[in-house]
């Protein structure tokens, strides 16, 4: 027996096992997990070699234009035989699929993001039943429609199947994007099981706040009920146990009534995003009379605004919670893998403490990938992380037909009342980048499109994302932001001052990455560069022989067109050649860190004006080069680490905005006036003090406070930059030093860094390692791995500075011995210093 979370009481009997799977029109049965896939399916039979092994995508192709069949049988369960009616549910079924129990058609799904919900009792044998789910090919599926369009919905490649995916209510990066593989698969993803159905249930729940001060908040329980009774019954609702007596209104809508019942909470604790207080959640609680029904969840008092509106610098875009204006710090989140019945709750987890290690408050769910599961949710509720929530459209224009605006419908009405009562969702959006395609991608020309036809798929878009999405936000969680389009300006043209953008001169616009700091825009949510896993993850994916940047394998992982060539031609001239493939994919993630580290700075040095930063991307897919900042077996790269530092509550920024003229700020997203010192120190790369200053400097709340120093600039000018950097060290009135930062005169390439020679002290106890480093002279970017182990970090890619100890610690696990000196001896140093091709003595 299983039972559902949202609803405790309810009987349910898990078909989740005993599966068995076939291609169509074979006869050989084989083992299948559910939830699942087919690929998954396949490879675990040994009928295909790893998806990701290799260059095994390019032989797998087949498995998408064949039809597959999927079966189990199963007694009922005695305490399921009580109940008058029998339900069964599919959470989640991808994509066409025909339901068959005992040889009667049930029911079809058509949409990978709709739960199905079939009533079965009348089907149900009293000895064994057989359920047999039929997976149509995607690809034949839709081939059809598309033939009959007489046009091609836009697609980056030519060919015919990468067409098709419009077509398809399933996630669009199945089909391959320019980080990921084109797998597109077939399967139950979801559970699926048996549901007792009682004479009057609960199908939903809504938490709508009314009103909320300090003293008393004021919400609505909206409770939809379904059943012959419902009318006679009364809800019972209990907030952290406590029982609340309330008035109800009652509304009759066809077959449902829907009863609302007011609650007041005296002196109310409010949710805050991370870094800014706690993200208290509320337990609610609501029973019906009878007890036949109870549904639970958590939610959280807090307001939230999206302010989008002309101003005298041109148009805002940033969020308000609890009436204070927020810095949004975060990343776009996409699949955890492309089998995506494979992320489970472990994996979550282990991403949002990655999340909220790096004080990131906001995660972007994309647009072309999939809604999240509940547990995602909870997470990002439980730990104050704000949900940019798109709907899953992007890149493309879609069909009108009302068929298909039906489905859509359907979809995004079960996924708002899904996600409505978390307090983490900041906002709906509808698509990715559609309106920017529409004005900037030449889609007319390039696919042939007359004027009739083009403004067809211009219509068809605006009933789909200005009428129907809009409308079901509008009617079902009124209280939040709908964005037709991310992003509302383009950065193709001069209109940084307006809303919120995806900036992608640097990179794909191939503009160096100094344009971070002049392209600042009020809002940035998506920007980014590319890099490598480390070559530990690489061995996982590879043979010693595929290692170098143009083998057939590596291509295969390098989705983007131009990407190894882009990488390695902004390493020209800044960075050393590499020496070696180990060399190469360090020294890529070294480039992807500092590049994105001046866009960091930028946007919250810009502070007003800009409420913003969201990179591209938080994580992977596959294995692959890609612009994530944590790869697909949960390694930090270098951007993450990066962005822990640079995405700090409090922090300092220095950035050379001209010529030996340097600029210097506190940053504070908290909200307490920050007031001390600043320390501004010049010295070489051996630790000799050069120049040395004390600066008061105050930062309000939620405020910056700039640092001036006249004197440094002058200074700087006679100064030789091959050898000598900038610190700051900002320590509080009355505390010690809080919070620092350092800037180097000279690229890598060009700094007179010495060769490297760091002393490493080992402390073991009680399962927590503690590594101190200290050196001399300069270490750049010190990479320190404990080989063969999983061992993550608190800080890594660090720059070590002359006399200045350094600790990083880790969790060792069980798993690993607690012996100083096998650690000692696990450990690996890589750095700036190393790849030098004649550091100096």
């Amino acid at each position: 027996m299983s039972s559902n979370t949202f609803f405790p009481n309810r009987v349910n009997q898990s078909l989740c096992g005993g599966w068995k799977f076939r291609q169509a029109n074979t006869s050989m049965w084989y083992d299948a997990q559910v939830p699942g896939c087919n690929f998954t399916d396949l490879h675990e039979n040994g009928l295909i070699e790893d998806p990701f092994y290799r260059d095994n995508e390019t032989k797998l192709q087949w498995i998408e234009q064949n039809d597959w069949v999927y079966k189990t049988t199963f007694r009922l369960d005695d305490t399921l035989r009580q109940f008058d009616e029998i339900a069964l549910v599919a959470e989640g079924l991808d994509t066409f699929c025909d339901v068959y129990l005992n040889g009667h058609l049930l029911g079809v799904s058509e949409n990978m993001f709709v739960q199905r919900r079939f009533l079965c009792k009348a089907h149900l044998l009293d000895e064994e039943n057989t359920l047999e789910l039929y997976f149509h090919s995607p690809i034949k599926t839709v081939r059809p429609y598309y033939e009959e369009a007489g046009f091609a919905y836009p697609a980056e490649n030519d060919k015919s199947e990468d067409k098709l995916s419009v077509y398809c209510r399933k996630a669009p990066c199945h089909f391959g994007w320019d980080w990921g593989p084109r797998f597109v698969t077939s399967g139950i993803y979801l559970p699926i099981y048996l549901q007792g159905v009682t004479p009057v249930r609960i199908t939903d729940v809504q938490v709508s706040q009314v009103s909320l001060t300090d003293e008393k908040a004021v919400i609505d329980i909206i409770s939809t009920l379904e059943g012959e009774d419902a009318q006679l019954t009364t809800p019972q609702v209990k907030i952290n146990q406590e029982a609340f007596v309330t008035n109800s209104e009652v509304e009759v809508q066809q077959d449902l009534v829907v009863i609302t019942q007011r609650v007041e909470i005296d002196a109310p604790r409010r949710w805050w995003p991370n870094g800014m207080g706690d993200a208290y959640l509320y337990n609610l609680e609501v029973t019906l009379s009878n007890a036949t029904d109870t549904f639970e969840t958590r939610f959280g008092l807090r307001t939230v605004e999206v302010v989008n509106e002309n101003d005298a610098q041109g148009q805002s875009f940033y969020l308000k919670v609890n009436g204070h204006p927020v810095f949004m710090k975060g990343a776009n989140y996409i699949p955890s893998d492309s089998f995506i019945h494979r992320v489970d709750d472990a994996r979550l987890e282990q991403e949002f403490a990655s999340v909220v290690s790096a004080n990131m408050n906001m995660l972007r769910v994309w647009g072309g990938g999939v809604y999240q599961t509940k547990r995602f949710y909870e997470l990002a509720d439980q730990n104050g992380v704000l949900i940019w929530q798109d709907f899953m459209f992007a890149c493309t224009l879609y069909p009108g037909d009302e068929a298909f605006l039906n489905n859509v419908k359907e979809e995004a009405t079960q996924q708002v009342k899904r996600l409505r009562n978390h307090p983490c969702i900041a906002l709906w959006c509808g698509n990715n980048e559609v309106d920017m395609a529409i004005k900037h991608w030449d889609w007319a020309d390039k696919f042939g499109y007359n004027d009739d036809v083009f403004a067809k798929l211009k219509k068809d878009y605006t009933r789909l994302f200005d009428v129907l999405l809009r409308n079901v936000v509008n009617s079902l969680d009124s209280q939040r932001y709908y964005v037709r389009s991310s992003p509302i300006s383009f950065w193709e043209e001069d209109a940084d001052h307006i809303a919120n953008h995806h900036y992608w001169g640097v990179w794909h616009g191939e503009e160096p990455f100094s344009e971070y700091q002049k392209r600042v825009p009020r809002f940035m949510t998506e920007y980014g560069f590319q890099s490598f896993p480390l070559k530990a993850s690489i061995d996982k994916f590879t043979l010693a022989k595929d290692q170098a940047l143009t083998s057939p394998v590596m291509t295969v992982h390098q989705k983007h067109p131009r990407g190894n060539g882009l990488i390695a031609s902004y390493m020209d001239g800044v960075y050393p050649s590499a020496r070696t493939f180990e060399h190469l994919v360090y020294l890529s993630q070294v480039q992807q860190a500092e590049g994105l580290k001046l866009a960091f700075d930028a946007h919250r040095r810009a502070k007003p004006y800009c409420m913003g930063t969201l990179y591209w991307q938080l994580n992977d897919t596959w294995p692959a080069a890609s612009w994530s900042g944590i790869d697909y077996y949960g390694k930090w790269k270098a951007l993450h680490y990066q962005a822990k530092r640079s995405f700090a509550p409090l922090s300092l920024t220095i950035e050379e905005l001209e010529p030996d003229e340097f600029s210097i700020f506190l940053l504070n997203d908290t909200l307490t006036t920050q007031r001390g010192d600043c320390v501004i120190n010049v010295k070489t790369l051996d630790g000799l003090l050069l120049y040395s200053s004390v600066v008061e400097v105050t930062a309000p709340a939620n405020e910056n406070g700039p640092i001036v120093d006249m004197a440094l600039n002058q200074t700087l000018s006679s100064i030789k930059r091959d050898s000598a950097y900038i610190e700051a060290v900002f320590r509080p009135q009355g505390g010690s030093t809080l919070v620092s930062n350092h800037f180097f005169l000279a690229p890598p390439v060009a700094q007179k860094l010495a060769r490297l020679d760091v002393d490493i002290d080992v402390q073991v106890q009680e399962q927590r390692l503690a590594i101190t480093l200290t050196a001399k002279s300069v270490v750049r970017q010190l990479y320190v791995e404990l080989e063969g182990s999983h061992v993550q970090f608190d800080d890594n890619f660090i720059d070590l500075l002359p006399e200045q100890p350094k600790t990083l610690t880790a969790s060792l696990g069980e798993s690993f011995a607690s012996d100083m000196n096998e650690v000692r001896s696990s450990l690996s140093l890589l750095s700036l210093n190393d790849c030098l091709e004649a550091p100096c003595s």
